[in-house]
């Protein structure tokens, strides 16, 4: 690659810098299910189906049992261009929960917030700025504004592009934006998650080289 031997001076010496103690780096007992049901076959990389075709969708579902705390994952590879197929995302804790864009949470024991996660995006309702993610709004506050706007990318591209453009503050500054350890212990979970399965057994994960010392 051009300018390879260039960037390869510049690189940080990387050494495993864990997270802080949390569900990332505790053990946890994977249990794993599939199941298959009757599906209508929707579009895929190639464009919309030409006639209807009954198909079957796989769902794989995923338990990380961390003791007092409780992972699961519902995953269907349909969801990326299903017209029928939602993604969803729950996130509860001790004060409350996100659910998909609905924020629910306690300012104190009698006062529930209900919030709700705003997009916004150019181009629509008569709008001549363009066709492109802003950012995302919660309350009175701008949570979240889109780096690579003005740019027409779905969410999922806005994801890549905003990981090239930290990987590369990383090479330029060492400011790392999704350690090392990290990575290898999401890798390590998704590793077990599919032995789980694979084998139909729970199994147990283990303490590895980057988790912290105790």
């Amino acid at each position: 690659m051009p300018g390879a031997g260039l960037r390869r001076s510049r690189l940080p010496r990387y050494k495993f810098d864990p997270p802080a103690p949390g569900a990332r780096v505790e053990q946890a007992s994977i249990t794993a299910k599939e199941f298959s049901s009757p599906l209508i076959e929707g579009p895929g990389r190639s464009g919309p189906p030409e006639s209807e075709t009954l198909k079957q969708s796989t769902q794989q579902f995923f338990w990380l049992d961390y003791g007092d705390k409780l992972g699961f994952m519902d995953f269907t590879g349909d969801q990326y261009f299903s017209w029928v197929r939602a993604h969803r995302v729950l996130v509860r804790g001790e004060r409350g929960e996100i659910q998909g864009n609905k924020v629910s949470y306690l300012a104190d024991y009698l006062t529930p917030i209900r919030l709700t996660l705003l997009r916004h995006e150019a181009g629509l309702e008569g709008n001549l700025e363009g066709e492109y993610l802003k950012g995302l709004q919660l309350g009175e506050r701008m949570v979240y504004s889109n780096p690579l706007a003005p740019a027409t990318l779905p969410d999922d591209e806005i994801a890549v592009g905003t990981c090239l453009l930290r990987m590369a503050r990383y090479v330029e500054t060492g400011e790392d934006f999704y350690p090392l350890a990290e990575a290898c212990q999401d890798h390590y979970l998704n590793l077990m998650c599919r032995r789980a399965l694979e084998e139909g057994r729970a199994i147990e994960t283990e303490r590895q080289a980057w988790a912290p010392a105790h």
